[in-house]
């Protein structure tokens, strides 16, 4: 269910808004507020279910001046010379291991998509930390389940996002510098499931046996940990709650709804962004991210990308990589990932910061104009 500047010419297949309703009146302008650099680090988090580490990535301002970095999935660095690690690691221009900036920064978790990497999203993680937000992504451990469903996903997953905002207010360097009202979680696919279970949907095993009995059309999904979700469903009743009162608002990209009932998704009281994709066959739009979209509270802003497959939310992979990674490397023909993301990356930006101000830093312009293909907004009555 999901894994993870060239510049486009064109833009005009690129980007599809569709929303329900009144449109919202906010100007979005191409840049977020002024930019600082970003440094990086990592910390390795302690899942309160299990005992076990995991790992997670942080991106955050810093004065230092950035240089080349070049991570491996498991978030080591690649010791080869540069020109072979840009062919295998990921690279980033960041101040390694620098001190943070002065001032207040907000917090956003990314969350990624089952069997993914905490680099999945790291273009938005510096898009954001360059904005003034501390941006954490956690591999979520794998366990002995299969990362799709099962209780250690359904309450897994949630508990380890929480984990992960202990840990950084808890941090000494960066902790001082986070305003605590000001969190927020970014996720994809069964991130974005993730996502909305910490912003209050509980999550009900049953909903996804049911889903899957009503609509067999989707069947790539319901083929994907079927038998596992099935066989948790037998054995658990009620899901403990996995709200975290101080997420404050999410953006989903491409996301796996099943698992919630309508009643559960209108219980959510947090700003939603959702993103679907046109031509995702994975989590199909009718029934995920469109479906959120009728029933998630109003003002929730949904925003349809035209062309866009389900894994084009991830950055792009490097080069000798696309062929291990396979599908999550790959788009609908004709496609440009790239562009997206130069697009988007920057609303998200300013989504949090329209939905998560501050007094301290500067407001977000907002942000790209949308292309002439539609407008995004909120849904209305």
């Amino acid at each position: 269910m999901l894994l993870p500047v060239r510049p486009s010419a064109i833009l005009k297949r690129l980007v599809g808004l569709v929303s329900f309703g009144v449109l919202l009146g906010v100007p979005f302008t191409t840049e977020a507020g002024p930019s600082s650099n970003v440094a990086y680090r990592r910390i390795d988090v302690q899942d309160a279910a299990t005992g076990e580490l995991f790992p997670a990535a942080l991106w955050y301002p810093t004065r230092a001046a950035p240089a080349a970095l070049f991570l491996t999935g498991s978030l080591s660095a690649c010791r080869l010379p540069a020109m072979l690690c840009r062919l295998i690691a990921f690279e980033m221009q960041v101040a390694n291991n620098a001190p943070p900036a002065d001032g207040k920064f907000g917090l956003i978790v990314i969350s990624h998509g089952a069997g993914g990497l905490a680099l999945n999203h790291r273009d938005l993680a510096m898009a954001l930390a360059s904005h003034g937000y501390v941006v954490a992504a956690p591999t979520h451990p794998r366990g002995k389940d299969n990362d799709i469903s099962g209780v250690g996903v359904w309450v897994g997953r949630p508990k380890q996002v929480s984990r992960v905002i202990d840990a950084l207010l808890e941090d000494a360097q960066l902790g001082p510098h986070i305003q605590r009202e000001r969190i927020g979680v970014v996720g994809h696919s069964n991130g974005g499931y993730t996502a909305l279970a910490v912003a209050g949907a509980k999550p009900s095993p049953a909903a996804s046996v049911a889903h899957c009995r009503q609509h067999p059309d989707d069947s790539r999904f319901c083929s994907q940990g079927g038998a596992a979700t099935r066989e948790a469903a037998r054995k658990v009743g009620e899901l403990p709650a996995v709200r975290d009162p101080r997420v404050r608002a999410i953006v989903v990209m491409a996301p796996n709804a099943a698992p919630f009932t309508d009643e559960a998704l209108a219980r959510v009281a947090v700003p939603v962004r959702v993103y679907g994709a046109e031509r995702d066959d994975l989590t199909l739009v009718r029934y995920h991210a469109g479906r959120l979209a009728k029933a998630l509270p109003p003002q929730t802003e949904y925003v349809l990308i035209t062309g866009a497959g389900h894994f084009s939310f991830i950055a792009r992979f490097p080069r000798a990589l696309r062929l291990v990674a396979g599908e999550a490397a790959r788009d609908p023909e004709g496609f440009d990932r790239d562009a997206m993301h130069e697009v988007m990356n920057p609303q998200i930006v300013g989504f949090f910061d329209r939905k998560l101000p501050s007094g301290q830093n500067t407001p977000a312009k907002g942000a790209p104009p949308t292309p002439s293909c539609g407008s995004s907004g909120s849904k209305g009555a």
